[in-house]
């Protein structure tokens, strides 16, 4: 006896020794670190926002930065940003012009972070930097912040104070890999690497004195990698968040710089005894470490690994004065169930205006939301993909015109799904059946995967998670042949959940 609890005191003390090894910057050392911990598998809904100078002219989106001195119209994505800031505001108006201008006087992070809790997101965030190079943190790193200019807020520890209130994780997302490509540059100003969407002229507009030279990027290599990484580290040190998000082109900067990130992320985490996600958008991190993300898509059948996706709020990732749409809430609902149908998690991103409001068409898109998740959320939240994802004719198929549809996934069709498409969520002995829609009053469905994977499986009782009627159910050769109820419960015009007990 006295030998076994030598042995299991020295097999703590080595599990003890383990757990506090520090993270070294290589992959194989890296690669221990577990990409999608519990809480980030559970959480199913996420919401972060694009917010930052770009919104002061709010035309096009985001990238207005860029396009504003693309003059080429073949190498432009933003064709009419160009015309449009020349007609506005003339060319001797840069981008650093508009920083002053960005007062956001209506902010209120209480008011945002309200908002995105009630829609039902179980983490929230902030954009910490976009391609356009100026940081929404008190930063030393970066003498181009929304702390020293512009606004004067400390957008990140604002967003993130008021998350940490409420016991939710904190999110935030880095797109500055790109940032050295993101301005037109020199044709010989590129050293290493050069970027399928870097923009080159022999002589382009952007401003090129020394004042501005960190802002716009005229920087060398070696200097944007340091710069790189010194934001990564301020954030981290400073305000520890439980999910970094990454954009796409992290793999332009160099690879030691990347796994030094990565080191100083999970070692910080281990200090606070936490657990981190970090995702890759491509091949920059392995995936044995980082969660995959999606831009607006789906995959296939049920994923083995925990992936995530993001969409859109509004009519673009930045706000746009002249395009003011919402994504539906039905529609957000069903592609939900389709992302949480297959190991997925779903990321929203806003698009607030300048002086600080949310939109109000996004601002009921996600009161919409909230509602329908407020009822049903047992359907979604630490639910686990069933033995099948789910049915329907909806075809979910690649878009090969869509130049953001990589690594597999797909997109089109994802805004057609209805009530003749299922979705399966597990949790214990629970299953859940989304119709993604109303079917109509006592219309019957064949639940098909009570006919193949789950044909085995004994159903205890079926009802209809939001109505007390008592639901018509029985098994079939074709499946589980259930009737919706008489009447349509509150908020079911999005989607209806079968609720299914197992013996």
């Amino acid at each position: 006896m006295k030998n076994k609890i030598a042995l299991l005191l020295v097999l703590g003390l080595m599990a003890v020794s383990y757990a506090q090894e520090k993270f070294e910057p290589e992959w194989e050392n890296l690669n221990q670190h577990k990409a999608a911990p519990e809480w980030f598998a559970d959480a199913k809904l996420g919401v972060y926002f694009h917010w930052g100078v770009y919104n002061v002219p709010a035309n096009g989106n985001e990238w207005y930065g860029r396009f504003m001195y693309e003059n080429d119209r073949v190498k432009s994505w933003g064709k009419d940003v160009y015309d449009y800031h020349t007609k506005t505001y003339g060319r001797d108006v840069d981008y650093h012009d508009f920083i002053p201008q960005w007062k956001a006087e209506k902010f209120s992070a209480k008011r945002w972070v309200d908002m995105f809790e009630n829609m039902g997101a179980k983490f929230i965030g902030t954009i910490a930097e976009h391609h356009d190079g100026f940081s929404l943190w008190k930063s030393k790193v970066n003498p181009w912040n929304s702390f020293d200019k512009g606004p004067k807020i400390d957008v990140v520890k604002q967003i993130g104070d008021e998350v940490k209130k409420r016991n939710l994780k904190f999110m935030t997302t880095f797109h500055h890999g790109f940032h050295m490509h993101f301005y037109p540059k020199k044709e010989n100003s590129f050293l290493r690497p050069v970027s399928m969407h870097a923009v080159t002229y022999d002589n382009p507009e952007v401003p090129q004195e020394d004042e501005y030279r960190i802002l716009y990027g005229n920087t060398t290599y070696e200097e944007e990698c340091d710069i790189w990484l010194g934001k990564l580290n301020e954030v981290i040190n400073t305000y520890s968040p439980d999910y970094i998000w990454m954009d796409f082109a992290q793999g332009y900067i160099q690879e030691d710089y990347r796994k030094q990130f990565l080191a100083n992320y999970f070692n910080k985490a281990q200090e606070q005894n936490k657990e981190v996600v970090v995702n890759t958008k491509g091949s920059f991190f392995p995936t044995d470490l980082a969660v995959v993300n999606l831009e607006r898509a789906t995959v296939k059948d049920i994923a083995p690994e925990v992936w995530v996706t993001d969409f859109q709020l509004g009519s673009s990732w930045g706000y746009n004065k002249d395009k003011r749409t919402a994504l539906d809430p039905k529609k957000a609902i069903r592609i939900l169930a389709e992302v949480v149908s297959k190991n997925g998690v779903m990321i929203l991103a806003a698009a607030p205006m300048a002086e600080g409001i949310i939109p109000e068409e996004q601002a009921k898109a996600m009161e919409g939301i909230g509602a329908w998740l407020q009822l049903y959320g047992e359907s979604i939240y630490k639910t686990r993909p069933f033995v099948e994802y789910g049915q329907g004719p909806t075809e979910l198929k690649r878009n090969p015109e869509d130049q953001w549809n990589d690594y597999g996934a797909i997109k089109a069709g994802l805004y057609n799904l209805n009530s003749a498409d299922i979705r399966y969520t597990k949790k214990d002995k629970t299953v859940y059946a989304i119709q993604l829609g109303w079917p109509g009053e006592n219309t019957e469905t064949v639940l098909t995967a009570f006919t193949n994977k789950a044909k085995d499986m004994e159903i205890k009782s079926v009802s209809v998670l939001g109505s007390k009627q008592k639901i018509k159910w029985k098994k079939t050769a074709e499946g589980l042949l259930v009737t919706a109820p008489k009447k349509m419960p509150a908020e079911a015009e999005a989607a209806l959940v079968y609720k299914i007990t197992l013996k």
